[in-house]
């Protein structure tokens, strides 16, 4: 069973999330704000984190990066989920910051469960984790 941190901070967004991915089978751990997620993240070691970018005590684009410059937790892949879409700054600082993918709200849930599933598979399979 894999893992996932889900960071939010609307309550919808996280149990909408949680939701979805425990109908396919996922442990889900979630989280509203950054530093809570740094920790989940510490003590959890998930196979993937859904990072919300706004958050209430920062940006999720630096929460981003504070997850892939630890050590312990760099080779855990990052989704950001925002629901600014006309944001092309915030694309480029997220995947320069690490993030592996890039989702905007509202999501597919189809769409966002098989792109989960890739980004956890090939990051299993190339051994980073």
């Amino acid at each position: 069973m894999y893992k996932i941190l889900i960071v939010d901070d609307d309550p919808i967004i996280s149990k909408v999330l949680a939701s979805i991915f425990r109908s396919e089978k996922y442990e889900v751990t979630s989280c509203r704000t950054g530093e809570d997620g740094l920790l989940a993240a510490q003590r959890e070691l998930p196979d993937l984190v859904l990072l919300d970018i706004n958050l209430p005590d920062g940006n999720g684009l630096d929460i981003c990066k504070r997850l892939k410059s630890n050590q312990r937790l760099k080779h855990i892949p990052v989704i950001l989920i925002t629901g600014d879409a006309t944001s092309v700054e915030n694309k480029v600082q997220g995947i320069e910051n690490g993030a592996d993918d890039y989702v905007l709200k509202p999501f597919i849930a189809d769409e966002l469960i098989a792109r989960a599933a890739g980004i956890i598979k090939r990051t299993l399979k190339f051994g980073s984790h």
